[in-house]
């Protein structure tokens, strides 16, 4: 049996499909499976991962689990949620017996300040390490791809995707599904030992103005245009969508340290970190399947807002 977190998620949910499909007993935990169907063949456990013992059970008797920190923008004090998330699934790991973790963490987890959002994340690496007997891969992705898709309004109305990132700065994008491939084989052939690091760094280093300018060449947008913007506009509009202002801050924190070379000192390329999806295949599949549906639905309020319009004529 695996053990799986977060697999309602981008990546979580391609893991369980990829161990599925390999055959492998699968155990999930989430409070709720909106789309159970896509895991079909797991053990879908529904409770709460705030729960020491709740993670412990699902933990038990697993030859290997996958865990991560669920994201939640909403939260004040992230690196505290983090931490707060973070000493449940540490002491379900001791209290399970579960010796080999797959853990997702991020790039520049090994930095102690300047990274925002992710030093909940070196915090975590560092209280797994610290258990005893538990052998350890922290996968230290890069900028998910998918996290693009968050712009495809703006994409839509503008013809613009927006961001803090200067455009002529090298970024690394790294798309889910190598992040999910690497993850399912490493629980599959849990041969790893003590702790390990493995960096995703995506296909090629891109900019952000040349990764956009490639997907909207895909959806036959050749205009669609990268536009770097201040973190103070960038924070009034993230606590606008909902996200907290710590949670806001935290975010352009890390976004800084892309801009400024601080993540990219941390790793140099090479063939084991480099991975297979391109920018431009990400295009043709997941962007463009999201990017038409936005279109679509755009259409949809135009034609209602005509629709709703008073008649003008006399």
């Amino acid at each position: 049996m695996i053990f799986v977190m977060g697999a309602t998620g981008h990546i979580g949910s391609k893991i369980v499909s990829h161990l599925l499909a390999n055959g492998q007993q699968v155990r999930c935990l989430a409070r709720h499976y909106p789309n159970s169907a896509e895991l079909s063949g797991a053990e879908l456990i529904e409770g709460d991962a705030n729960s020491v013992a709740t993670v412990t059970d699902c933990m038990r008797h697993c030859s290997a689990v996958f865990t991560m920190i669920p994201p939640n923008m909403k939260a004040t004090e992230p690196r505290y949620y983090q931490n707060k998330i973070g000493e449940v699934i540490a002491e379900a790991v001791e209290e399970s017996g579960v010796t080999k973790v797959v853990n997702l963490s991020s790039i520049g987890a090994n930095l102690e300040s300047g990274t925002g959002i992710v030093l909940g994340l070196h915090d975590q690496e560092e209280r797994l390490n610290a258990l005893p007997g538990v052998d350890i891969v922290h996968l230290r992705p890069t900028f998910f791809m998918e996290n693009i898709l968050s712009g495809i309004p703006s994409m839509v109305a503008m013809n613009r995707y927006f961001g803090t990132i200067p455009g002529d700065i090298p970024v690394d994008m790294v798309a889910t599904q190598d992040i999910a491939a690497r993850a399912a084989f490493l629980l599959m052939n849990p041969t790893f030992k003590s702790h390990n690091v493995e960096y995703l760094l995506g296909e090629r280093t891109l900019t952000f103005s040349e990764a956009i300018q490639e997907l909207g060449e895909i959806v036959e947008r050749p205009d669609l245009e990268y536009v770097a913007v201040p973190e103070s506009e960038m924070r009034n509009y993230l606590i606008g969508a909902g996200i907290s202002a710590d949670s806001a801050d935290a975010m352009n924190e890390l976004s800084r340290a892309a801009s400024n070379g601080t993540l990219q000192a941390t790793v140099s390329r090479d063939k084991l970190n480099t991975t297979a999806t391109s920018i431009e295949e990400f295009g043709r599949t997941t962007f463009k399947t999201a990017y038409m549906a936005e279109m679509e639905r755009s259409r949809a309020r135009q034609h209602q807002s005509l629709s709703s319009s008073p008649d003008m004529h006399p």
